[in-house]
């Protein structure tokens, strides 16, 4: 499948086929998508979770099970996979510490010395979003984002149908898997899995404002 195509036939899947199921081998293959996702100074201030279980899918689909987002439960029931895409609430010098270690482990910084030149260097920055820009939230949720993007790329790279969430109760969501006490906040919710014959949103055509609308060229 070229790209031209995957633009095309992705969409956001609203009725999911609950017997298919996604294999594993193209789960770890989305495992490492997600691993290896772009941050801002490999700042990587995320947790995912992940689940093909009925347990796990009940646990997820719990934030969902009533009022204003109980149109999104049988979304994350009947889907193969789901995934909780969770953002830091803050990132501190000994996480950040964690990251560039990692990085001088993987051979990406030559030394303990320029590991902590910067740790320095990158907590400077950090310190210019929590004090003066006062948006680290923001920008943390943006770094979670990009790996929503190559997550859904990626999937129908694959030939994966996936739908985005944000329609779900977050307190509920956190406290059901005590994200506030490992430093985390749920953001967004990715279905995986294969659509249903009979989801007619797969058959409609894709709507968008034109290039003209969308683009400026210089």
């Amino acid at each position: 499948m070229d790209l031209k195509q995957i633009i095309h036939q992705r969409y956001a899947t609203k009725k999911y086929n609950p017997n298919k199921k996604i294999p594993e081998e193209q789960i770890e293959l989305l495992i490492e998508l997600l691993q290896y996702s772009p941050t801002s100074i490999n700042s990587q201030p995320y947790h995912f979770i992940l689940t093909g279980t009925p347990t796990g899918k009940k646990r997820i689909a719990s934030s969902m099970s009533s009022g204003n987002f109980i149109f999104n439960y049988d979304k994350v029931i009947n889907a193969s996979h789901s995934v909780v895409i969770c953002s830091k609430t803050s990132i501190d010098r000994n996480y950040l510490t964690k990251t560039i270690k990692k990085a001088h482990l993987d051979g990406r910084v030559e030394s303990l010395e320029k590991v902590e030149q910067m740790v320095n260097q990158y907590m400077g920055f950090i310190e210019l979003h929590n004090s003066v820009e006062q948006n680290a939230q923001n920008w943390m949720a943006k770094q979670c984002y990009i790996a929503l993007g190559n997550l859904l790329l990626g999937a129908a790279a694959l030939g994966i149908d996936a739908t985005p969430i944000e329609g779900f109760d977050s307190k509920a969501l956190d406290i059901e898997f005590n994200l506030a006490e490992q430093g985390y906040m749920s953001l967004v919710v990715i279905t995986l899995g294969y659509r249903a014959d009979d989801d007619i949103y797969a058959k409609l055509p894709k709507s968008r404002l034109s290039k003209e609308d969308l683009f400026t060229f210089y």
